[in-house]
């Protein structure tokens, strides 16, 4: 969290330094509810997330036996036990007969190499001195030809035994309860070249959540992590933890700006939950950071970053806060409680969500004119692909001065909501 407080308050340099013209009497302001994050997303990244199930299992075919025929269909509901296939019993049998033929054949072949290394040994025995040589070197070939048949037999015989298997076992059943996901009876390969599994069936017991995450910030969900999920048409939310983060699967993702078009890669993460109770299999959501926005007090205190603070151990701590005549000035606080860890203070007087700030700087002068931070007043169509339409971010969405703001594909939302590009730092932030 600090790491994500300096960020900012470089951000609001540069954006106060921006405003200021040479005279130094303009000075840019960030509505307080948006920073303490309000009734909006704040400062906490926030992406999209979809409802998943807590397991797959795949359910493979053996190779030796073809299927006679499928039971179930995608989108089926099964139970632990509930036939999925059948075998083709007459053609494994006939398969089984002609490889216990084969190994009966290897048997007798390794029996007949084996008494005549027997014989050779006797022969050798009796054999002039002269011939010994010869006898060795012929024992020595035979002793490698009965390892080799050995090995053979063996591969043979579990070649029979899974044959005999598959005879035996005429249907396969489920080994859990879900729903059939997938169906491949022609075979094929995934994106990343695996075989795909003959059948898949997710787990229908519990949901977890899944969701995206950028190159440039995946450090900011490290696993353990406690997050918040929240409901896309409701004030529903739940509680989990970051499970995972799957580096080893990213895949490409095109963020859009003024100036062009940059690429970058996003990884799946994965979220167990204390409780799914009200979620849909399938359903849309939204995950942060639980930085504890979802307890009652914390959703309406303002709780301001610290550095927005002057003398904050005094008597008498004070901000640079906008005035109704829209000039900066000095405002008194009445500061409540510390968060350390967070690094804000509870504002118990002295500001509101609607009021405007601005960053401590050397350069703020009071009476300086405020210029507002408008999500709108960035984007004025122009990078629009000639639309002429402004593109507002999406609600809870933080923009800063210098931010080009576009709308992303239908790919990137399935993982995060926009790509915002603080390109006067040549970082990636995603929020």
């Amino acid at each position: 969290m600090r790491k994500c407080a300096l960020l900012m308050a470089v951000l609001m340099l540069l954006a106060v330094l921006a405003g200021c013209g040479e005279d130094g009497a303009t000075v840019s302001v960030q509505n307080v509810g948006t920073i303490c994050g309000v009734g909006s997303l704040g400062l906490a990244d926030r992406f999209a997330g979809i409802v998943s199930p807590q397991a797959e299992t795949d359910v493979e075919k053996s190779g030796e036996a073809e299927v006679a025929e499928i039971l179930v269909k995608v989108g089926d509901s099964v139970t632990a036990g509930q036939d999925l296939f059948t075998y083709d019993t007459e053609r494994a049998e006939l398969e089984l007969e002609r490889a216990r033929l084969e190994l009966e054949q290897q048997t007798k072949s390794l029996e007949d190499k084996r008494e005549e290394l027997t014989r050779l040994e006797k022969e050798r025995d009796s054999a002039p001195s002269s011939q010994q040589l010869s006898y060795s070197l012929e024992i020595r070939q035979l002793e490698t030809d009965i390892l080799e048949a050995e090995y053979n037999l063996k591969q043979k015989e579990q070649e029979v035994t899974r044959i005999e298997e598959s005879v035996g076992d005429t249907a396969v059943t489920a080994p859990i309860s879900g729903k059939i996901q997938s169906i491949n009876k022609d075979g094929g390969y995934d994106d990343y070249g695996n075989p795909l599994p003959f059948m898949t069936i997710v787990s229908s017991d519990d949901f977890r959540i899944m969701g995206y995450i950028n190159e440039t910030n995946v450090a900011s969900l490290p696993i353990g992590t406690g997050v918040l999920v929240r409901s896309r048409v409701d004030d529903s939310t739940w509680r989990g933890y970051i499970d995972s983060v799957d580096l080893e699967n990213p895949t490409q993702n095109n963020s859009y700006y003024g100036d062009g078009t940059s690429s970058s890669s996003k990884y799946p993460f994965y979220v167990v939950l204390e409780d799914s109770q009200g979620l849909m299999l399938g359903q849309h959501v939204y995950i942060e950071p639980d930085l504890g926005q979802g307890e009652g007090p914390a959703d309406t205190a303002l709780r301001l970053p610290a550095y927005f603070v002057m003398d904050a151990e005094t008597e008498s701590p004070w901000v640079w806060a906008q005035n109704s005549r829209g000039k900066i000035e000095k405002r008194q606080l009445t500061l409540g409680e510390y968060d350390e860890m967070m690094d804000t203070y509870v504002v118990i007087s002295g500001l509101t969500a609607e009021d405007f700030i601005a960053f401590p700087d050397d350069t703020v002068v009071e009476g300086a004119e405020c210029v507002e931070f408008d999500d709108n007043s960035f984007n004025d169509g122009s990078d629009q692909g000639g639309s002429g339409e402004a593109i507002s971010p999406a609600p809870g969405v933080n923009v800063m001065p210098g931010v080009n703001v576009m709308p992303a594909t239908p790919d990137v939302l399935e993982g995060v909501i926009y790509d915002v590009d603080w390109y006067t730092l040549g970082m990636g932030v995603r929020h």
